[in-house]
């Protein structure tokens, strides 16, 4: 399947090869920008998976025109273990304090075996990261006053 083209890109390229347009793959390419190798793989896929041009009208359906599932290595996390982790970090501010590893250790003794990068991983799609938030104590009425003194008495 074409890359980075979405299922209306893709139905609007089968519906432009069809017999029913009839367009080039030239006509197509200029249309849609898409190269010719991407086009005929495109109507390719679609045609293997039941879509038939030779009908008297024509019809597109999601599953046909739908982006195979790739291999490679499935992600460690389940939903609900990334629910879990988001809310824990989220729950409240000593949460979101933890090291990576900390939160780790707290699933391991839980049962659920993840790791720390699993763990960053999920926290990094999720849009958060590590903060430490920084207490700064304000200033007293008195070290106000001794700052105004100080000020006053060096002004020039």
């Amino acid at each position: 399947m074409a890359p980075n083209t979405d299922i209306a890109t893709r139905a609007f390229v089968v519906a432009l090869k069809s017999p029913y347009f009839g367009k080039s793959n030239a006509e197509i390419t200029e249309i849609t920008q898409i190269s010719k190798s991407q086009i005929n793989c495109i109507y390719k896929h679609t045609i293997e998976r039941g879509f038939n041009p030779e009908l008297p009208y024509m019809i597109l359906r999601d599953e046909w025109l739908r982006d195979a599932s790739k291999s490679g290595r499935p992600t460690q996390g389940n939903d609900s273990i990334k629910d879990a982790i988001l809310v824990k970090v989220q729950h409240d501010r000593y949460g979101r304090e933890k090291s990576y590893t900390d939160l780790a250790n707290e699933f391991s003794n839980e049962g659920i075996e993840i790791s720390s990068m699993t763990i960053w991983r999920i926290l990094r799609k999720a849009g958060l990261r590590k903060i430490k938030p920084t207490w700064k104590p304000g200033l007293t009425k008195k070290m106000w006053l001794d700052r105004l003194q100080f000020c006053l008495e060096h002004k020039n």
